[in-house]
């Protein structure tokens, strides 16, 4: 861009250029010199009138059409002196800084010396005869003509020197701006993985606190609940009537469940230390697999297991690695529906190991995305709200994180990213 507008600007000073000479030809013009040179004059004003205002600004930065633009506009030039000289040299030999300025604006050096080179010669071409044939006058006219040429590369030097200073700023300027960019890309950057950071901590603080509440409750009420348990079975072994026994079997029924839910809350609440150990994670999710083949059959919902690692080993506790596995497999059935497919994806990639539960179910609506490790949040009639925020808590604790991508009516993939062995 600061190319096109160097381009334009010198497209400004010619018009004026022009211009002056245009009139001053008008002026001082006789006969064939104002038929003449008026009609040179108007090829080298074309020129310039098309270059200026039909060019593309591609083909005016273009170094290759800059050297064609000023071999051109020397041979105007030359025929614009030819046609308007008399006697002696012609009034408006001038021209020739036009093209001279041109190369030095936008060609290295070599180029405007050589500009330089060739509009002297083409100046001194159209000098009488007389001058360098007679040695009289060729001495006499020498000094003149050595001032012309030194002028001639003395104007091309310094607008080159000038022009070079002015692309080194340009140079210096674009790479600080590129310099500033790439500096607020990354505190952009880091600005998204503070705000990261900042929502895992709050969400480990949530959690923290609720599951301190949870486990005072958890132990509060199992104690209670199991002379509950153990009082119906003692009932039950002594009383024969039919009712009562059944009874006494719903009463053991929602007494496990409830153990079951009181589980939930002392793993959630305790402080967990797993018991770290080199586990194949493929191995892990098809043991999974195989225990949910039957329910899955039940739905009609297919099971299937991509493994892309051939060692897919990470460090983890298997147990609990197997509790999380489970439960998002739990999730995926019950959010999948007949002649759905869930397929779960073991790969390795540098360090790490990752765990995709794909399903192509119900989906979770948006709202709810950023709630779904919230302990007791459930949208399911019968659940707990602890299942996924337990999972969260066990693969935090392996240094490791689970994430979610979902789409509402299209399904969801539960992401699981853990440390492989020696991490």
């Amino acid at each position: 861009m600061e190319d096109i507008n160097r381009f334009r600007a010198l497209a400004m000073i010619q018009s004026s250029f022009f211009l002056l000479l245009f009139i001053l030809l008008l002026l001082s013009g006789k006969g064939t010199s104002l038929i003449y040179g008026g009609s040179s004059f108007a090829l080298l004003i074309g020129l310039h009138l098309f270059v200026d205002y039909r060019m593309t600004a591609a083909r005016l930065a273009s170094s290759k059409f800059i050297i064609t633009y000023i071999i051109i506009y020397l041979l105007l030039c030359t025929l614009v002196v030819w046609t308007t000289r008399g006697n002696e040299e012609s009034p408006y030999w001038i021209v020739y800084f036009l093209p001279i300025v041109i190369a030095a604006s936008n060609l290295g050096l070599k180029a405007t010396l050589a500009t330089c080179s060739a509009a002297l010669l083409m100046f001194i071409s159209h000098l009488p005869p007389s001058m360098y044939l007679v040695r009289k006058e060729r001495i006499e006219e020498f000094p003149e003509l050595f001032g012309f040429g030194i002028m001639f590369f003395m104007v091309g030097i310094l607008v080159y020197t000038f022009a070079h200073q002015h692309r080194r700023q340009l140079d210096l300027k674009q790479q600080l701006n590129e310099k500033l960019l790439e500096n607020q890309q990354n505190l952009k950057n880091s600005l998204e993985r503070l705000e990261i950071a900042e929502t895992s901590l709050r969400t480990k603080e949530r959690l923290a606190s609720l599951g301190e509440m949870s486990a005072g409750i958890a132990h509060e009420i199992r104690n209670p609940l199991g002379i509950i348990s153990s009082s119906a079975q003692l009932l039950k072994n002594e009383i024969a009537n039919v009712d009562a026994g059944q009874l006494l079997d719903i009463i053991q029924e929602e007494s496990a469940r409830l153990n079951g839910l009181i589980t939930d809350f002392l793993i959630f609440g305790r402080q967990l230390e797993p018991q770290c150990q080199s586990c194949d994670l493929a191995t892990l999710v098809m043991r999974n697999l195989e225990h949910l083949h039957s329910m899955a059959e039940q739905k009609r919902v297919r099971l299937r297991l991509e493994r892309r690692c051939e060692a897919c080993e990470a460090f983890v506790d298997a147990d609990m690695m197997q509790q999380v596995v489970l439960n998002l497999l739990l999730n995926a059935l019950d959010a999948t529906t007949a002649e759905g497919e869930i397929v779960v994806t073991v790969q390795r990639t540098d360090d790490r190991l990752e765990v995709f539960v794909q399903d192509n179910g119900c989906g979770i609506q948006l709202a709810d995305q950023e709630k779904i490790y919230d302990p007791f949040f459930t949208t399911k009639s019968n659940g707990t709200g602890l299942g996924l925020a337990n999972a969260y808590k066990i693969v935090e604790s392996h240094n490791g994180s689970l994430t979610v991508q979902s789409v509402p009516g299209e399904g969801s993939i539960f992401k699981i990213s853990l440390p492989v062995e020696g991490s």
